[in-house]
């Protein structure tokens, strides 16, 4: 029996008990008892009729506690039943969790071994562009003595050149001396006919004025006037870098130009490119 119900049957009954205290308490007291009698039954079945309205009021009551109670029960199974699938979930999200966390500490490990790995290869790299910085500037110096004594080679080249030159004019000279001496043994002492010019012992130094690259042809600003002649040999050069360019031989002459065949080319023959009959005093 719910509260209500237990409310409402002690009420019935103190109701009961009150309409009795009544109904004796008329009885004795009223000299018209039999109305008073009437009256109390009257008010008895009234009560009744209370009571049973109330025993219906509890039933009904009950019935409704009963049906809340049976919607309730259904609500806790079904209550129980998401908690019990949320547990389940946490559960697997707990695993989750911890595999997440395994799975981090397995990266972080393998982070620490590619940044040991990145910290070798930056170390090699340093290494290796300290190596490459110092082969560069070992190639450099290299390339520099190189240059240099390309420079100094062609510098010996010309000046042997020249050499070569200078012993073939002496050997000229040598010979004509000695052919005069041999007409002055034979003549008694008269003087063979003029020889023909030597070439001029002097050093000349002049510029290409016009050049003829496809022909191999070039002119120069010296002429007659200067002391050239037919088959004089001439040394193309850049005075700026003191470095060699061609040879050059004479075949036309004019008083104060002339003009030859290069040959023996070793660099860009320009104009205002300076030649030389020899170059050294």
């Amino acid at each position: 029996m719910s509260t209500l119900g237990k409310i409402l049957t002690v009420l019935i009954v103190v109701v009961s008990i009150a309409v009795a205290v009544l109904v004796a308490r008329e009885f004795a007291l009223s000299d018209n008892w039999h109305a008073r009698y009437q009256e109390q039954v009257r008010l008895f079945d009234r009560a009744l009729e209370q009571r049973d309205s109330a025993i219906q009021q509890r039933d009904e009551a009950k019935r409704i506690a009963d049906l809340d109670k049976a919607v309730l029960q259904q609500q806790v199974f079904t209550l129980a039943d998401e908690l019990a699938l949320r547990n389940n979930t946490i559960t697997r999200l707990n695993e989750q969790i911890e595999n997440q966390e395994k799975r981090l500490q397995e990266l972080a490990t393998n982070l620490t071994d590619l940044k040991t790995n990145y910290e070798n290869v930056v170390a090699m790299m340093n290494g290796y562009r300290q190596e490459r910085d110092d082969a560069r500037k070992e190639e450099d110096t290299l390339r520099q003595m190189y240059t240099e004594l390309e420079g100094k080679y062609r510098v010996l080249l010309a000046q042997f050149a020249d050499a070569k030159e200078t012993l073939r004019q002496a050997n000229e000279k040598i010979k004509t001396l000695q052919g005069q001496v041999a007409h002055l043994v034979q003549e008694g002492g008269k003087l063979p006919p003029q020889a023909a010019p030597l070439p001029p012992s002097e050093k000349l130094e002049g510029i290409i004025t016009d050049v003829n690259l496809a022909a191999g042809v070039v002119q120069i600003s010296l002429g007659s006037d200067d002391g050239v002649v037919k088959g004089m040999k001439f040394y193309v050069y850049d005075k700026t870098r003191n470095k060699y360019l061609a040879t050059l031989t004479i075949d036309k002459v004019s008083h104060d130009s002339a003009a030859g065949q290069l040959g023996i080319v070793r660099g860009t023959v320009e104009k205002e490119s300076h030649v030389t009959n020899r170059f050294v005093e």
